[in-house]
């Protein structure tokens, strides 16, 4: 009798336990979608002022969504417009969007979905750009309520010695004039706080936080990360007249590349790399689809 009832009482944990999983799974997808429709609103609605107002129902509904139990496994497949990284040590997620503004100006938002090791649970904070109030960016350590707004593409994890950190690349639509793609380090303090701004960025033998590539707006450039090679590939920019030299919105690529090598936990500069046979650099130029991310 007694092992029956082991048996019965097995089956309905089991049970229980499958129903549980269709319910939170059921409750997602019925976020998602309320998600979907606000997220394409936010893209496609005419006038500046009622995108804000949809960004607002959709920070809170994101927000609620990823409250919910097992709704980091949840992959909101059908966010179409929304960027979506992940780490793949499973600890942290980035939910990354663009709204453009009457002036055809961009706003950036985030939200960062992460596991807090000293909690032991998953947690959810919302990055409050603040780049133009940002004082020598490249130097600069910033936290989630002083973020350099962006829209990141790539997530690379980097461990080395039992320490890990993100390198994120990103891209500004900055101004009239120029555009920026930002190599950016996500990292956690002791108190597994969010920070951003590491100085593992070696360049002629001085560190720096971050690095802001700002060129003009008429050209492509390529920021891509090759895992193979464990660098980071981009154009090299230079003024497009003797003249503007130092005037960053008239850099055009000039047909050599440069990279960030990884070694242990370090990104070192080199210039002038030989990347002539390289298809991912060519793939990379590629229009992105749907218009999300940057080419």
């Amino acid at each position: 009798m007694k092992k029956i009832f082991l048996i019965l009482l097995c089956l309905f944990n089991y049970s229980n336990n499958i129903y549980s999983q269709k319910n939170t799974n059921l409750n997602l997808q019925q976020y998602e979608d309320t998600l979907e429709i606000l997220a394409n609103n936010i893209m496609n609605l005419a006038s500046e002022e009622d995108k804000k107002e949809e960004n607002k129902l959709f920070i809170k509904n994101l927000k609620k969504a990823l409250e919910k139990k097992n709704s980091y496994k949840y992959p909101f497949n059908s966010l179409k417009t929304i960027a979506k990284l992940k780490s793949k040590d499973d600890k942290i997620r980035i939910f990354n969007w663009i709204l453009k503004k009457d002036d055809s100006k961009y706003e950036y938002y985030a939200i960062v979905h992460f596991y807090n090791k000293n909690e032991k649970k998953y947690e959810i904070i919302e990055l409050n750009n603040q780049s133009s109030n940002i004082i020598n960016p490249e130097q600069a350590e910033l936290n989630a309520e002083n973020w350099f707004g962006c829209l990141y593409y790539e997530l690379i994890e980097v461990k080395h010695n039992n320490k890990k950190f993100y390198t994120l690349l990103g891209w500004d639509n900055h101004d009239n004039f120029s555009t920026k793609k930002i190599i950016e380090i996500l990292y956690f303090d002791a108190n597994h706080d969010i920070k951003f701004g590491y100085p593992k960025f070696s360049h002629d033998n001085k560190s720096k936080k971050r690095i802001i590539l700002q060129f003009d707006k008429k050209t492509a450039t390529t920021l891509r990360y090759h895992k193979s090679e464990n660098r980071i590939v981009f154009n090299n920019l230079v003024p497009s007249r003797k003249d503007l030299e130092g005037l960053k919105e008239y850099y055009i690529p000039d047909g050599t590349y440069n990279h960030y090598k990884l070694n242990k936990d370090k990104w070192y500069f080199e210039a002038n790399i030989d990347a002539r046979n390289n298809n991912k650099i060519k793939k990379a130029n590629k229009k992105p689809k749907r218009g999300l991310l940057p080419n």
